[in-house]
C-alpha cells in the first residue's frame, strides 16, 4: 500500500515530464487538497512504475483519465469546463482545450445563439416576437389609440390555440394583461371567452394568474359570472392551492349567493361537486331528509378542510363558510368535535379575517379543552394588537376575555401584552371596544344587546360567576390604566370618540386611581389653548366597498388621472413606464404607496378649540353627570380649581362651555358656592356672564342667581 497523491503523479512518473503548476506543494509544504486516492498497480513499496497491463488504475491508455479516456471528474471530452474555445459536446459549448486561448466574445455569441435557436424552435415564436413588438408601443403612456393597438395584437395572437400556448409565459402574459386592461368592451368579451376554457389552469399559474385578475377588475359583470362558474367541480383542489386559493377567495366575495352556495356545495363531498343541488343551502340540508347519511358527509366536510388545514391555507372568506357551518353540525358528535377542534386550534390566528372565521374560532375555544386553550392562547399571543383591532377580530378577543376562568392568566397572556400599545387600540374603533369590554362589560349603554347576548353565551363554558369574573379582571387593570391617564392626559382627551373612552374609564375606576385621573384630565381641559382634532383621529374607516358597475368610467378616470400626473412631472416619464410595467406583472405599487403614505403624512389635521366641539361637550357633561356620585375629590372640583381667571372668562362668552358649568354646579352644592364665589368676587366677569344672551349664558346665570344681587 503506498500513501495518496493527486491525480495525474503516475503520468508523470511515467513520461518524465515536470508536473502540472496546479499541483504544486503550497508555501507550508503540504500537499494540495482535492486531490482522489489512487492505489499504485505495481508492487508494492515502488512509487510511480505501472502496474500489470502497463498502466495505472485511473491512468492507462483506455481506461477513465487515460491518454484516449475519460476521467469520471471531468466533463466528457476531456474538458474540466464550458469555457469559450472549447470544441461543442451536444449542441453545448464546452470548455477548450488545455492550452488554448479562452474567447469570450465567441462563448456568449454561442449562447446566445442556442438560445436563439431554441425559442425559433417553438411555433409560436413568430407570432409572440410580433406581438410583443406592438405591446412595446401600447404600454407607452404617450400612446393614443390604445384600443386600436390591442385590436392589432389580438389579430396577431388570434391564430389556432395560440391564446391558450402563451397565456402562462412569463413575457406573453404581460402582453394580455395589458389587452385585457385597454382593449374595447367587445373586443375584452372576446378575449375573456378564449380564455374562459383555461381558467382553472391559469389560476394555478405563477403568471397567469395575473390576466384571471384583469379579467375580474376590468370585466363586465356577464364575464365575471361567467369566470367564476368555470371553476365549478374544482373548487376544492383550487382551495389547497397556493396560487389559486388567494384569487378563489376574491371570486367568493364578489359571486352571487346562489354562486356562493354552489362553491361551498363542492366541500359537502363529490355528489356535490359533480351536479349542483338548488334545495342545499347549508351543510344540514344535505341530510335533512336522508339523516343516515350524516355521518358520511361530515366525514367528507373533514377531509376536505383537513386537505386545505395541512396547507395553511386557511385563510379564505369560502373556508372560513364551510368551516362555521361544519362546526355547528358537529355540535352534537363530541367526539367529532372535539377532534376537529384540537385540529383548528392551531388556525385560529388564520380565521379571525372575517365574520365566519371568527364565529368558528369562538366556537373552537369554547369546545377546546383547558390545555388547546393555553395553546390558542400562545398562538395568538403576537397577533393580539392585530386581533384587537380588526372588524371581526375584536369580537373573539372580547369573548375569549368573557369566558376565561383564571382571571390572572387572562391579565398576565393579554392585557400585559396590550398596555405597551393602550394608545393605538383606544384610537381604534375596534380596539376601543375590546377597553370598554374590560372596563365596562355587559354595559349597554356601549355595547348592543344583541351582542352582550351572543358573548354571554360563552359564560355556558365556565365555572365562575360571572360578576366575580369580571370585577377580578378590572381589578387588576383599574391602576394600569389610571397611569396611562395620567401619563398622557392630553391623548385621552385628543377627540371626542377617544373621549367617550375615558369617560366609561372614570366612571368605573375608584379611589386613588380616579383621583390620579381625575387631576390630570382636568387640567387639561382648563388649559387656555385646549385644541383637539375634528372628529379626524377618531373617525370611523370607509371600509365598505362601493359598487364599481360602470367599468370603462373606472378606465377614463384612471387615464385622466395618469395623463395629469404626466403633464405635472413629464421628467419623470421613464419611472412611470417602469412603475407601469410592474403593474402588469402584479407587482406592488410601491412607488404611488409612498407618495400617498407622504401626502397623509403631510396633510394638517383640522383642530378646534376642545370646549366649542359638540362630541367633547358629550363627553364632558357624561363625565360631570358621574361626578355626583363619588366621594372625596371630584373631576368638577378639580376642574373649577384649576380654571384661572382667563380661561374662566372666555368660557363664558361660549355657549356650551356655559353649559358645561351648569352641568358642574348642579350635582353638587358645595360646587355651586365655589362658583359663584369665583364669579361674583370678579367684577368683570360677573357683568360678562350677565351681558351674554345665549341660552348657556342665562341659565347659568340663573343658577347662580347673579340677577338679583347685579347693580
Amino acid at each position: 500500500m503506498v500513501s495518496s497523491k493527486p491525480k495525474g503523479t503516475a503520468k508523470v512518473a511515467a513520461t518524465g515530464d515536470k508536473p502540472p503548476p496546479a499541483f504544486k506543494a503550497n508555501k507550508s509544504g503540504s500537499k494540495p487538497a482535492g486531490g482522489p486516492k489512487f492505489k499504485s498497480g505495481g508492487a508494492p513499496g515502488k512509487v510511480g512504475k505501472p502496474g500489470p497491463g502497463g498502466a495505472k488504475k485511473f491512468g492507462g491508455a483506455g481506461k477513465p483519465g487515460g491518454p484516449g479516456g475519460f476521467n469520471k471528474f471531468s466533463k466528457p471530452g476531456g474538458a474540466a469546463g464550458g469555457g469559450p474555445g472549447a470544441k461543442k459536446f451536444n449542441g453545448k459549448p464546452q470548455a477548450p482545450a488545455e492550452g488554448e486561448k479562452q474567447d469570450w466574445a465567441k462563448f456568449k455569441k454561442d449562447k446566445k445563439d442556442l438560445k436563439l435557436k431554441r425559442k425559433s424552435s417553438k411555433d409560436t415564436y413568430e407570432i409572440t416576437k410580433e406581438a410583443k413588438q406592438i405591446y412595446e408601443k401600447l404600454r407607452c403612456r404617450r400612446t393614443e389609440n390604445k384600443d386600436k393597438l390591442v385590436e392589432q395584437i389580438f389579430k396577431v395572437l388570434n391564430v389556432g390555440d395560440t391564446i391558450a400556448k402563451v397565456v402562462k409565459a412569463h413575457d406573453t402574459a404581460r402582453v394580455l394583461q395589458c389587452m385585457l386592461k385597454y382593449a374595447a368592451p367587445a373586443l375584452r368579451a372576446e378575449i375573456s371567452e378564449h380564455l374562459l376554457p383555461f381558467t382553472v389552469d391559469m389560476c394555478q399559474s405563477k403568471y397567469a394568474q395575473f390576466c384571471v385578475q384583469r379579467m375580474l377588475k376590468y370585466g363586465a359583470p356577464a364575464t365575471k359570472t361567467k369566470l367564476i362558474d368555470s371553476l365549478m367541480g374544482n373548487v376544492v383542489r383550487l382551495a389547497g392551492h397556493n396560487i389559486a386559493s388567494g384569487l378563489l377567495d376574491t371570486m367568493y366575495q364578489g359571486a352571487t349567493p346562489q354562486q356562493r352556495i354552489n362553491m361551498r356545495q363542492e366541500f359537502y363531498g363529490d355528489l356535490y361537486r359533480k351536479a349542483k343541488d338548488s334545495n342545499v343551502k347549508t351543510l344540514s340540508d344535505t341530510y335533512k331528509e336522508a339523516t343516515n347519511m350524516k355521518s358520511s358527509i361530515l366525514s367528507a366536510v373533514k377531509a376536505n378542510l383537513d386537505h386545505v388545514a395541512n396547507k395553511q391555507l386557511v385563510d379564505s372568506s369560502l373556508v372560513h363558510a364551510v368551516m362555521l357551518e361544519y362546526l355547528r353540525a358537529c355540535d352534537e358528535d363530541e367526539e367529532k368535535l372535539e377532534e376537529t377542534v384540537s385540529a383548528f386550534a392551531a388556525l385560529v390566528p388564520h380565521m379571525l379575517s372575517t365574520k365566519e372565521g371568527s364565529e368558528a374560532a369562538v366556537i373552537c375555544f369554547y369546545r377546546s379543552t383547558p390545555k388547546n386553550r393555553r395553546a390558542i392562547i400562545k398562538n395568538i399571543k403576537e397577533h393580539l394588537l392585530k386581533i384587537a383591532t380588526h372588524e371581526h377580530g375584536h369580537v373573539f378577543l372580547i369573548s375569549l376575555l368573557n369566558s376565561l376562568d383564571d382571571t390572572k392568566a387572562t391579565k398576565k397572556a393579554i392585557y400585559d401584552h396590550l398596555h405597551a400599545d393602550l394608545k393605538t387600540l383606544v384610537g381604534n374603533q375596534y380596539g376601543r371596544r375590546v377597553v370598554q369590554w374590560l372596563v365596562a362589560p355587559g354595559d349597554k349603554a356601549c355595547f348592543h344587546p344583541e351582542f352582550i347576548r351572543v358573548v354571554d353565551e360563552g359564560l355556558a363554558f365556565g365555572k365562575k360567576e360571572k360578576e366575580l369574573r369580571r370585577k377580578e379582571i378590572f381589578e387588576q387593570i383599574e391602576a394600569p390604566i389610571a397611569d396611562a391617564i395620567a401619563e398622557d392626559a392630553a391623548f385621552w382627551l385628543s377627540n371626542s370618540h377617544i373621549g367617550l373612552v375615558t369617560a366609561d374609564i372614570l366612571n368605573h375606576i375608584q379611589g386613588e386611581s380616579y383621583e390620579k385621573a381625575a387631576v390630570a384630565l382636568a387640567q387639561v381641559v382648563a388649559q387656555p389653548e385646549w385644541r383637539i382634532s375634528a372628529d379626524a383621529a377618531g373617525a370611523q374607516p370607509q371600509d365598505k366597498k362601493k359598487p364599481h358597475n360602470d367599468v370603462e368610467a373606472i378606465i377614463a378616470e384612471a387615464t385622466k388621472q395618469r395623463k395629469k400626473l404626466l403633464n405635472d412631472d413629464s421628467s419623470s416619464s421613464e419611472d412611470e413606464a417602469e412603475e407601469e410595467d410592474d403593474e402588469e406583472d402584479g407587482a406592488p405599487k410601491i412607488k404611488k404607496a409612498k407618495k400617498a403614505t407622504k401626502e397623509v403624512a403631510e396633510e394638517e389635521v383640522p383642530l378646534v378649540v376642545g370646549i366649542e366641539e359638540a362630541g367633547m361637550h358629550i363627553v364632558l357633561k357624561k363625565i360631570l353627570k358621574n361626578d355626583g356620585k363619588r366621594e372625596g375629590t371630584s373631576f368638577g372640583q378639580q376642574l373649577l380649581q384649576s380654571l384661572a381667571p382667563e380661561t374662566l372668562k372666555s368660557w363664558l362668552g361660549v355657549n356650551r362651555a356655559c353649559f358645561v358649568l351648569v352641568n358642574l354646579v348642579e350635582g353638587s352644592p358645595d360646587l355651586l358656592a365655589a362658583c359663584k364665589k369665583i364669579i361674583a368676587s370678579e367684577k368683570s366677569l360677573c357683568q360678562d356672564l350677565l351681558s351674554q344672551k345665549t341660552p348657556g349664558a342665562k341659565l347659568l346665570a340663573t343658577k347662580l342667581d347673579l340677577k338679583k344681587n347685579s347693580p
